[in-house]
């Protein structure tokens, strides 16, 4: 009887897994990729889709050592890119889904200051009262990296040592002459987020303005906050966001829901968000 019984519910527990698509994603799809999930579960009802959002570089490598996941939506082509190589990916099914748009973003303090990122743009990282930046790890965050590139191609870090992203983890100061952060100002630093949800809430909490995500900065809690201008897509290292069907995990219901990003209803949300689909180009 005790053996029937835990036959059973391995049975039960095997079914309710069978039923379940584990999504790992970028941070900055924490909005968007929750609306398109309850729209796909409304659809399919007898479905369960868990969501869990990191930077995409921890989110790849935790998938080399083994994290048990479905689908894999990064913030970046590189890292998904690594993982088809390596052949941890569904063949044919990296695909592009969007492509992401960095912004400066403000809190109503420092615009109530005189500080507004919509006017001032990249000029108001040079105010002397702007002197801590939230900026995502560019070691593992493909939009710390875009705002990296973002500053240097303003002219506010110029490059003093080459090294691969993954390599500067001895912070941005160490690879980059910071002097026109800091220039006029008794100190500047960088508040670095584990990803670009965390950077938002540092931004919101501790520093007062931050290199954000478009599709972050667009929520309701950042847009109540805060304003924020958008960077021109040529001004940065572009996001071209994709995902996969990782190795072993085609089943019916995985191929359902990496199906649905291509409809019309997630296309709208990702627009709702501020991310331009394939082929799109900024209006």
């Amino acid at each position: 009887m005790i053996r029937v019984v835990c036959v059973g519910l391995l049975m039960l527990g095997w079914a309710l897994a069978q039923n379940t698509v584990r999504v790992v994603a970028a941070a900055d799809l924490q909005y968007a990729l929750s609306e398109i999930a309850q729209a796909f579960l409304r659809q399919n009802p007898g479905l369960k889709v868990e969501l869990s959002f990191g930077s995409s570089g921890k989110i790849y490598t935790q998938i080399v050592q083994g994290l048990p996941a479905d689908i894999y939506f990064s913030a970046d082509e590189a890292f998904p890119h690594q993982l088809e190589q390596a052949g941890r990916t569904v063949p044919g099914t990296l695909r592009l889904y969007a492509v992401g748009r960095m912004v400066i973003w403000a809190s109503n303090r420092l615009v109530q200051q005189g500080l507004d990122p919509r006017q001032l743009g990249p000029r108001i990282l040079l105010d002397p009262r702007v002197t801590r930046l939230a900026v995502a790890n560019p070691v593992h965050a493909p939009y710390g990296r875009a705002g990296v590139t973002l500053l240097e191609r303003f002219g506010l870090l110029r490059p003093t040592r080459p090294a691969r992203w993954e390599e500067m983890t001895a912070g941005i100061p160490a690879y980059y002459d910071v002097a026109p952060l800091q220039r006029g100002k008794a100190s500047f630093e960088f508040v670095y987020g584990e990803n670009i949800s965390q950077t938002a809430q540092l931004a919101l909490t501790s520093t007062n303005i931050g290199l954000l995500a478009l599709s972050i900065a667009k929520s309701e809690a950042m847009e109540r906050a805060g304003v924020y201008w958008l960077a021109p897509l040529s001004s940065h290292l572009r996001l071209n966001q994709t995902f996969v069907i990782l190795q072993g995990q085609d089943r019916p219901e995985v191929r359902r829901f990496y199906d649905y990003i291509n409809t019309a209803e997630a296309h709208r949300v990702l627009r709702k968000y501020g991310f331009l689909l394939p082929g799109e180009q900024p209006e």
